[in-house]
């Protein structure tokens, strides 16, 4: 029986238990994700899908679609069942909410980080270094935080396709909103994340009254760095407490989508 945690670390292992106990849900779109990546990459023309081409673009690619899909975007439905304990109590939502995102990064970011570090062993771009191991460790934190958002505007059950099936005469609420929903993270998490970066960029160029494409110089990419790393632990540490607060504003509406698996 599920149960208010009462610490971080609680919940923390509260969300491992929940995504080892199911690994088709979170692990299974991770894994696709990865898979995914690796055969597009190897296999197909990188300037296709892909921004960055050279080695150092492999961990940068991976954090950004492994994070881009529906484990940073559904956070309730999901894992309804603590949810609903969890909006009786704004901490415990904050350290419910918190520990997913949390749990997301530890299966993702160290691993990319380690590759990022791997593949740069050859490598004298420390610039270059430096923004791809900021998009996989710290960049993440924010990024998440603010795709959220779509978990409480917009929940959805993970229902099977053959239910989705058999209720496809409901089309809209059924079939159209779970398609959007599903791709719709490919999306926001890269749009939170690119707005992460750029409060500090463009307050540098701002503050600086440098045009658009003018490079940095090291003091002031270090700057930036530090201020794209506040910003986002920023986000993570305060965006919780106003995600809390609305839901609490907005409870009857979530008790009510997420109590209800018929809702699709």
């Amino acid at each position: 029986m599920a149960t208010v945690a009462t610490t971080p670390a609680a919940s923390l292992r509260a969300e491992f238990a929940r995504i080892f106990h199911d690994p088709s849900d979170t692990l299974g779109t991770l894994t696709f994700n990865a898979v995914l990546v690796f055969a597009l990459w190897y296999l197909a023309p990188r300037a296709l899908f892909f921004d960055l081409t050279g080695p150092e673009g492999l961990p940068y690619a991976l954090a950004g679609w492994m994070f881009a899909d529906v484990c940073a975007t559904n956070i309730l439905a999901p894992d309804r069942t603590r949810a609903l304990l969890a909006l009786g109590d704004r901490d415990e939502l904050v350290r419910f909410l918190r520990a997913k995102s949390f749990a997301l990064w530890l299966l993702v970011g160290p691993a990319c980080a380690v590759l990022a570090v791997f593949l740069a062993v050859d490598d004298h771009d420390w610039r270059g270094v430096t923004v791809v191991m900021l998009s996989v460790t710290v960049v993440p934190f924010g990024a998440i935080t603010l795709s959220n958002v779509i978990g409480f505007a917009l929940p959805y059950h993970p229902r099977p396709l053959r239910w989705r099936w058999e209720q496809r005469a409901r089309t809209k609420q059924v079939v159209v909103r779970w398609a959007i929903l599903l791709v719709i993270p490919y999306a926001i998490y890269p749009a939170a994340a690119a707005a992460v970066v750029a409060i500090p960029l463009g307050l540098w160029r701002l503050t600086r009254h440098l045009p658009i494409g003018t490079d940095a110089k090291d003091a002031d990419f270090i700057l930036c760095a530090l201020m794209v790393a506040a910003i986002s632990m920023a986000v993570w540490i305060y965006g919780y407490r106003l995600l809390a607060r609305w839901a609490t504003r907005d409870t009857t509406r979530l008790r009510r989508y997420l109590e209800n698996l018929e809702m699709g």
